[in-house]
């Protein structure tokens, strides 16, 4: 004779909601720490090149730089575009991190 274990359907209802409960809470606690820690790398990659603004927009400012060359050829854009479009892009960026990240 096999021993059998009955579970009644209203407990079995109880647990399947609480077994999504607790991997829903340790979803969002995971997503929030992952979170944490982006944010804080971020945070510290940018006081270390916080300074480099001019030397960092100087480096793609003309055609025939080696990254714009390299997105020119990955993408159907032209250089000259990657040229006028990277500076204010990463002139902006710096301009919103530094707002964002205000110590």
């Amino acid at each position: 004779m096999e021993p059998s274990i009955f579970v009644s359907e209203p407990m079995l209802a109880v647990w399947s909601i609480l077994g999504a409960l607790l991997g829903t809470l340790l979803i969002a606690a995971m997503t929030l720490w992952a979170g944490a820690q982006v944010t804080r790398q971020a945070r510290g990659l940018w006081t270390a090149v916080r300074g480099q603004r001019a030397a960092v927009v100087g480096a793609v400012d003309d055609p025939t730089d080696l990254l714009v060359r390299q997105f020119a050829s990955i993408t159907p854009i032209p250089a000259a575009v990657w040229a006028a479009f990277l500076p204010a892009f990463l002139n902006a960026l710096a301009e919103g991190l530094d707002r964002a990240l205000k110590e």
